[in-house]
């Protein structure tokens, strides 16, 4: 005899598997605002106060934060956009009861989130394979210190965009 499964079974799993989405969501979320912030509105001031030192630009402070908190960031903006996807697809029929006007700010945060990924993008295949392995291609020197610029400036966007996407997010929970 074949044994039916419990519904009340599958719904403790459905809300387990939410929670566990929801939280590597949030999680991804405060890694890549708080990288973001750490770099623009901490580190980066505070290496723009010290002295400049003689040597190659590839060993500061400044080029070594953002070769490593650009793919950071890059990773977390992966994994957004994977788990918001999984739990939309995972909770598409709780969805029709949802108020009106859900969806004009639903698509009002995409658009936050599709821009910050693209930034994310090109700041990390872009303008990073720019100025990296200068000791395979010298050439690229000269680059350094207006990519870097560049790199801030992006990561000012990016990080904007993204806060202004979690907002959205948290707003569209009230529906």
């Amino acid at each position: 005899m074949v044994e039916k499964p419990d519904p009340t079974q599958k719904c403790i799993s459905r809300i387990m598997t939410n929670n566990i989405i929801i939280f590597i969501h949030l999680m991804a979320a405060a890694i890549a605002v708080g990288a973001m912030v750490f770099a623009v509105f901490l580190l980066l001031p505070a290496i723009e106060k010290l002295p400049k030192r003689d040597g190659p630009e590839e060993y500061s402070v400044f080029y070594k934060s953002f070769d490593l908190l650009s793919p950071t960031v890059f990773t977390c903006l992966l994994v957004l956009i994977g788990t918001g996807i999984y739990f939309l697809l995972e909770n598409y029929s709780a969805q029709v009861e949802l108020k009106p006007g859900y969806y004009n700010l639903f698509g009002f945060k995409m658009i936050f989130v599709i821009a910050a990924f693209f930034l994310s993008i090109h700041q990390t295949f872009s303008l990073r394979n720019r100025i990296a392995n200068l000791d395979l291609s010298p050439e690229n020197r000269k680059q350094v210190p207006e990519t870097l610029q560049k790199m801030k400036t992006i990561a000012q966007l990016i990080l904007t965009a993204v806060s202004v996407a979690i907002f959205l997010g948290v707003w569209l929970t009230r529906f």
